[in-house]
């Protein structure tokens, strides 16, 4: 059995998406011949679900250790969760309305996480210590972690698999927010993880190649995608009680860079049909920040609106069968693709989405079962809505095909995994191998 250090700030308990890829990975990987050492992070305030916990194999190391604040977190964790009858410990949400950032975060580099590198770096040394590994691998984001990462393979000559998964340079909704002087530091951060990395793993195949172009001298070969994937053991727990009328779903919650606007407009242009709020409504699990609450509120669709609370991973799969329709709103680029749409693949209603992105287009087109709309088109989804809701409540489309799922997802990592380990450390100029 081979080791690996992973690297990932995002980590059960933590139930943020973040924290979902590499729980994914973890599951699988001892069965491929690899025993995962974790170091994450956890915080106080972290929004959490023991239930992913106890998702993770036994056999996984988990250190959390990647802040100084991890280790009196995770105490008070292991306290609460061996309470009577604790299973679960999570923040309070905040109300559905949230007020919007005052201020550009963009403006740095690598925002709050930067000040944890030191003692992230040192945490995974005394895990290696402990854990002999022939590999690391780090989940971004945070963007830090990969810094860590490529600063702790120059030291221990272990070669280094960075699972960028977004684009982090490249990214067309960041980038142009970012300062000059940002930008100059963060194309150096990131040239120095891409040039430590053995591979460097996307999530679709439109940023794969923008990396491809844009490290060219690095060789194309360094670059791979590992798209989100979707895990059906993980998400089949729970009852749901169900919804009163026809009900359009959208798992989480609008926020920067995942706008409302078309939902909302559809809302709107089906009222104008005559569609009232007893007949349909559209449930965020979630909130929404103020901006966008404005919008509904400006369109008169607040009544057809109406805010849930967070559902538990393990329990969105219950949450699906019970709508009627689920509902996507992609981020406007074609570098990304939301992942919440492979876990939508798994169900059986059909799919509405918001895209402009021809990558997104294809793979829908792949499992059928679903329309894709441009962020104008609401009077085209308006008419798809009506015609699902002419055959009655709860829809069952019957997919064309499928999405690889977590297992296949990790025989590609392994791949790069075995690939990184038989080549060695990648040699740098001034920078020799040692082990």
């Amino acid at each position: 059995m081979r080791r690996l250090l992973y690297i990932t700030p995002f980590f059960p308990p933590q139930s943020r998406v973040g924290a979902l890829r590499p729980l994914k990975f973890v599951r699988h990987l001892p069965s491929l011949g690899w025993d995962p050492v974790v170091l994450c992070d956890l915080w106080p305030s972290a929004e959490t679900d023991e239930a992913l916990v106890r998702l993770v194999p036994e056999q996984v190391t988990v250190y959390r250790d990647y802040s100084r604040r991890a280790r009196q977190a995770e105490q008070r964790r292991l306290a609460a969760a061996s309470g009577p009858g604790a299973t679960r410990h999570e923040r309070p949400r905040k109300a559905a309305w949230e007020p919007p950032e005052r201020f550009n975060p963009e403006i740095f580099p690598l925002k709050a996480h930067a000040r944890h590198m030191p003692h992230a770096l040192c945490a995974a040394r005394r895990v290696l210590a402990r854990h002999p590994c022939e590999a690391v691998l780090v989940n971004a984001d945070p963007w830090a972690a990969l810094v860590v990462g490529a600063v702790l393979a120059r030291q221990t000559g272990l070669p280094l698999v960075a699972d960028l998964r977004d684009p982090w340079s490249l990214c067309s909704l960041r980038r142009p927010l970012m300062p000059r002087p940002t930008r100059w530091i963060v194309d150096a951060l990131e040239r120095f993880v891409a040039r430590t990395a053995s591979t460097v793993i996307l999530n679709t195949d439109t940023a794969c190649r923008a990396y491809a172009v844009r490290y060219a001298d690095l060789g194309s070969d360094r670059f791979a995608v590992i798209r989100n994937h979707s895990d059906e053991q993980l998400i089949g727990e729970g009852r749901h009680p169900g919804f009163d009328r026809f009900t359009l779903l959208f798992l989480g919650r609008f926020r920067r860079f995942v706008d409302g606007a078309p939902l909302f407009g559809l809302l709107a242009e089906l009222r104008r049909r005559g569609v009232a709020a007893a007949d349909l409504q559209l449930v965020v699990t979630g909130g929404c920040e103020f901006e966008q609450g404005t919008v509904a509120s400006r369109l008169g669709v607040d009544s057809m609106v109406r805010h849930q609370p967070f559902v538990p991973y393990r329990q969105i799969g219950a949450a699906m069968a019970a709508a009627d329709v689920l509902t996507l709103v992609n981020a406007p680029t074609d570098q990304r693709i939301m992942a919440k749409f492979y876990d939508y693949a798994l169900s059986a209603r059909p799919i509405l989405a918001f895209a402009e992105n021809a990558e997104f287009s294809a793979l829908m087109a792949r499992i059928g079962g679903g329309a894709v709309f441009g962020y104008g088109e609401v009077a085209a989804a308006a008419d798809y809505v009506q015609r699902l809701m002419r055959g009655g409540r709860h829809p069952t489309v019957t997919r064309l095909g499928s999405l690889a799922d977590s297992r296949t997802a990790t025989v590609q990592l392994v791949a790069i995994l075995e690939r990184a380990v038989s080549s060695g450390p990648v040699r740098r100029a001034g920078a020799p191998a040692t082990r």
